[in-house]
């Protein structure tokens, strides 16, 4: 599924054909006749999926089929307005996968989801476990978390699973840390002691023995409540025309002053008119932040792959 996949709240033909006991559902190629709008019951019909098929399903939501990626890691909505399918009445139907089959061979290629002819039954009923999983956390609030014995949020079906989100290729992992898109390795060393212009990830794995820690730490992001008063990450250099230049934490800039401090967090405040002085500003950690536009939800997975190895 690509980032433009919509999963429709639409019931198709396969879903009408399924309530009243008649095959239903399109053939591989063929676009699904128009269908009711209709929402599902929260949490869903019927009980949850058998643990092995919800872990299966994982697979191919987050990875072979990368339905992830537009719906979210939860299912409940992603980029590119990409539905919550928790809400779907064809994704939670309690049918074993049949309608979800019908419709992800037939696709909908007017909203951006190419088919999937290839889908077999198998893979249909164990991505439809893992929907109906999402549905079954949503219902519960969605507090899902790892480890064994039940909690708000948790599905049933995964009471006393042990589950991990190391889930991707180690070896992908690495060509995207040193490759062009990620360029990982150019500000980070691997090799102890090899002077880096970043932090030196010779045995993060060793410092972070959590991998969902490790993944959040190339997740970098800021709210809507972040301030530059808060770290040391932005840098301002201030320079006047005449050749004068001072540089330190930047506090605050508009085009009235500049307010930068010291290690010592003693601030100067610099009056500024019409562009005077000049102000650039270095964000160390604006690569990280470019990337979150660029990252796939196989991306994290791999390279959260590859650091766990770093030990």
């Amino acid at each position: 599924m690509h980032k433009t996949t919509v999963l429709t709240l639409a019931v198709i033909a396969a879903i009408a054909g399924a309530a009243d006991g008649q095959p239903g559902g399109a053939a591989p190629g063929q676009s699904p006749p128009q269908g009711i709008a209709a929402l599902a019951p929260s949490p869903p019909d019927g009980t949850p999926g058998d643990p092995a098929a919800v872990a299966r399903g994982t697979a191919l939501y987050e990875t072979t089929l990368n339905c992830a990626a537009c719906h979210g890691a939860t299912g409940r909505g992603g980029p590119g307005n990409a539905p919550d399918v928790t809400k779907s009445a064809l994704a939670m139907q309690p049918d074993n996968g049949r309608a979800l089959a019908a419709f992800l061979r037939a696709g909908r290629v007017d909203k951006g989801m190419p088919a999937i002819p290839g889908l077999t039954a198998a893979q249909a009923a164990d991505l439809s476990a893992k929907l109906r999983s999402l549905g079954f956390a949503a219902a519960q609030g969605g507090q899902r978390g790892r480890g064994r014995g039940a909690r708000p949020g948790w599905p049933a079906a995964l009471t006393g699973q042990e589950l991990s989100i190391v889930v991707g290729d180690p070896a992908l992992g690495k060509t995207f840390f040193i490759g062009p898109i990620g360029q990982c390795s150019s500000c980070h060393s691997v090799v102890e002691g090899q002077p880096s212009a970043a932090a030196n990830l010779a045995h993060i794995a060793s410092k972070y023995p959590e991998p969902k820690t490790l993944q959040n730490m190339m997740l970098l992001n800021r709210d809507s409540g972040w301030s530059p008063r808060t770290g040391t990450d932005v840098t301002a250099m201030i320079t006047y025309r005449d050749g004068r230049a001072l540089k330190g934490y930047l506090s605050s800039v508009s085009d009235f002053k500049v307010v930068i401090r010291d290690d010592s967090g003693a601030e100067t405040v610099v009056a500024r008119a019409d562009g005077e002085p000049r102000v650039v500003l270095t964000d160390r950690l604006q690569q990280h932040l470019d990337l979150l536009d660029k990252y796939s939800d196989n991306d994290i997975h791999n390279l959260t792959a590859y650091l766990v190895t770093l030990k």
